[in-house]
């Protein structure tokens, strides 16, 4: 084992030489070997989707919006359930559309990490000291938000004021992701408020630019990787 003080020397280091890593695994990466997809799930979860998290549930905009000062404390622990299912799909989602920018050699990689994440979010869970049911019960959440935010989705892109919102030169993947966002946001939302979410709420918007703000990080950490 290294002495203490040495690590705490490469401390300043970890996180470029965790990337340079990756970057190198994913690099050399052969047939059915699953690790680089392994390491991207992994590193995705803990530098993205946890940080992002994190820093809105201590966010005092986002905690007066959601009216956080009459709530126990176990409605602040389902709300960190609600953002954290969010991310994730949210991570999902960008990876889906980001897609169409990376070379097509690394596309079928891209494919595989968006697939695995649920899971490796499950094994994560696991491996931090919650129970195997629990864990199992949270992907099983995350693939019900994932199907409720599609329906959503594809109800907005029906509405007129979605259609007058988007201009007729956008692509329909920028159409489709757009929507996605926007159905993210809402129905995370209204899941915090326990359905009683109004329309015009500020808390959609807060998550709004929360969910863009991870998707633009996330796109241009896959499009660089």
């Amino acid at each position: 084992m290294l002495p203490r003080f040495v690590l705490f020397l490469l401390r300043p280091f970890a996180k470029p030489l965790r990337y340079g890593l990756l970057k190198l695994m994913k690099r050399r990466r052969l047939p059915r070997d699953h690790r680089p997809v392994i390491a991207a799930s992994e590193h995705l979860l803990n530098e993205f989707m946890l940080p992002s998290v994190w820093k809105l549930f201590r966010d005092q905009k986002f905690r007066t919006v959601a009216g956080f000062r009459a709530l126990p404390v176990a409605e602040h622990d389902r709300i960190w359930n609600e953002l954290i299912v969010a991310n994730i799909s949210m991570i999902v989602l960008t990876l889906d559309a980001a897609s169409s920018a990376v070379p097509p050699e690394d596309l079928h990689f891209w494919q595989e990490v968006q697939g695995h994440i649920p899971k490796q979010f499950q094994r994560e869970l696991v491996r931090v000291g919650v129970s195997g049911e629990n864990a199992k019960t949270m992907r099983q959440l995350i693939a019900m938000r994932d199907a409720e935010y599609a329906d959503l989705a594809r109800v907005l892109k029906k509405t007129s004021e979605f259609r007058d919102e988007m201009s007729h030169d956008f692509p329909n993947e920028m159409r489709d992701f757009v929507a996605d966002i926007h159905s993210v946001s809402i129905c995370t939302a209204n899941h915090i408020t326990r359905g009683k979410l109004k329309a015009g709420d500020p808390l959609i918007r807060v998550l709004r630019w929360w969910l863009l703000n991870l998707h633009g990080r996330v796109s241009t950490f896959v499009v660089r990787l």
